[in-house]
């Protein structure tokens, strides 16, 4: 199931089960080290299995790359909080990861529609679509400068 792109203007949810947080500077290159730390994170508290690990580096390659170069325009001045959390319910458990950046956001209307035929060649999109396929939650907030990601862990 897609999950539906969704924005919202007000202000985002703190993330339950604090495991990891950062604030970095908008330097593209510290986003391999970034993506690293996350994903060990999630690997150690037993919330992401190897078959998850790529899928994992591709949503957060490209909200990485999204706050720093879109939402903070590349400027280092401009930092980029990156949360890790964990959400359980029982045995139900639901990896969380919140990226805010200091930038204007985007409208849900500028994202191109992977189903048009016309789509397929732009340079941009395809990374927001990935995501909804593979995450189990997956929001915008504060006009879309805040994205919140997640998804069931699996055994």
């Amino acid at each position: 199931m897609t999950l539906p792109l969704v924005v919202l203007a007000g202000a985002p949810p703190e993330l339950p089960g604090g495991l990891w947080q950062r604030t970095v500077p908008s330097r593209p290159e510290l986003k391999l080290e970034l993506i690293a730390q996350i994903t060990a994170v999630l690997s150690d508290h037993g919330l992401l299995t190897k078959e998850d690990g790529p899928w994992l580096t591709i949503c957060l390659d490209e909200a990485i790359v999204n706050g720093m170069l879109h939402g903070n325009e590349a400027d280092e001045t401009m930092p980029l909080r990156i949360q890790v959390g964990v959400q359980e319910n029982g045995l139900d458990r639901r990896w969380l990861i919140r990226i805010d950046d200091q930038g204007a956001g985007f409208a849900p209307t500028d994202v191109p529609d992977q189903e048009d035929a016309d789509s397929l060649l732009l340079e941009h999109g395809r990374g927001i679509q990935l995501m909804r396929e593979w995450l189990d939650e997956l929001r915008y907030y504060r006009h879309g400068s805040t994205i919140i990601m997640g998804r069931d862990a699996r055994h």
